[in-house]
C-alpha cells in the first residue's frame, strides 16, 4: 500500500498503513523509524 506517493514498508498491514497515513492513529516510535522520510509527510490530508 502507498500513501503520499510512496510505499509503506511491507511490514505494515494495510489497516495500519491506512490508519497511520490518514492520521487516525499515531505511529509508534518504531513505525516512524521504519517510515523514514515518509513519516514527515504524514498524516496525508487532502483538501
Amino acid at each position: 500500500m502507498g500513501v503520499a506517493g510512496a510505499p509503506f514498508p511491507a511490514a505494515f498491514s494495510d489497516k495500519d498503513a491506512l490508519l497511520i497515513g490518514t492520521g487516525r492513529r499515531p505511529a509508534t516510535t518504531a513505525e516512524r523509524t521504519a517510515l523514514g522520510d515518509l513519516a514527515a509527510r504524514l498524516p496525508l490530508v487532502l483538501g
